[in-house]
């Protein structure tokens, strides 16, 4: 099964690499600026970012100062990344094609570990939290920005059929009870949390993704098609009959390692 889905990553992340860098929601998000705030003075720490897809936050902790290792599964997002950030004028990223399941690194070898909008996309999940405790430092924290389902199951069921259809390199995305469990489990402690809807322009969502045609107007017409409750609750908007923005809710939460 983790065969599968990281070959289906691979395959996603190698054609639409370019697009995340450009992505608005990658680039620009809000909580981009909330990690660097809550990780607090990171000049000389070591950071491992995970997943690091087109780089941006990898980047973001480079320029504040920290000594920044920035893995990802896909090679080819990976040289997209240091592409990116050489661009940027940052040369000082060190970069490592790695599992976010199977890290290539000892026990207790940095200080902070980030995660930014990609942990619906593997294949183990708590696996992950669990290899993300063994490599912080004590005291180390964890920065994790992710897409969470409702606890309601019948919404957690539609949000994540509409994010597969859409990128079938989506796994899924996990409640926030969910995630604290693996933490705890791990021997990590919640020291922040905070949530939010996110909006996004349909047309540009689906693209960025490169969601074939056919696709886009099937998953176009479900999502119109559903009830009204679950309607309100991924905000859908319409523009002369056309379906414009939906939302997702999005968790941002910190987490320190309690272990000695």
């Amino acid at each position: 099964m983790s065969t599968d889905i990281h070959s289906k990553v691979k395959a996603q992340f190698s054609k639409t690499a370019r697009a995340y860098v450009s992505s608005t929601i990658h680039a620009k998000g809000d909580e981009l600026k909330l990690l660097l705030e809550l990780a607090g003075n990171v000049t000389s720490k070591k950071v491992l970012d995970i997943a690091t897809g087109g780089g941006h936050t990898a980047l973001a902790f480079a320029k504040a100062g920290a000594e920044v290792t920035a893995t990802d599964l896909t090679p080819a997002m990976l040289e997209t990344a240091k592409t990116f950030i050489a661009e940027q004028g940052v040369d000082s990223v060190v970069f490592q094609e790695a599992s976010a399941e199977a890290l290539p690194f000892e026990n207790q070898s940095f200080d902070i570990v980030t995660c930014r909008i990609a942990a619906h996309h593997f294949a183990e999940p708590k696996k992950f939290v669990g290899e993300v405790a063994r490599i912080l430092k004590p005291e180390g924290l964890f920065l994790l920005v992710d897409n969470v389902s409702p606890t309601d199951s019948v919404l957690a069921e539609t949000m994540n059929y509409i994010e597969k259809t859409r990128d079938p390199s989506h796994v899924w995305a996990y409640s926030v009870p969910t995630w604290l469990n693996w933490l705890t489990e791990a021997g990590l402690e919640l020291h922040h949390l905070t949530r939010f809807k996110r909006s996004k322009n349909y047309p540009y969502w689906t693209n960025y993704a490169q969601t074939p045609e056919t696709v886009v107007k099937e998953l176009e017409h479900t999502i119109l098609s559903l009830p009204r409750s679950q309607q309100k609750y991924f905000e859908i908007t319409v523009k002369e009959g056309r379906l414009e923005t939906l939302s997702h809710e999005v968790m941002v939460l910190v987490a320190r390692h309690v272990g000695c």
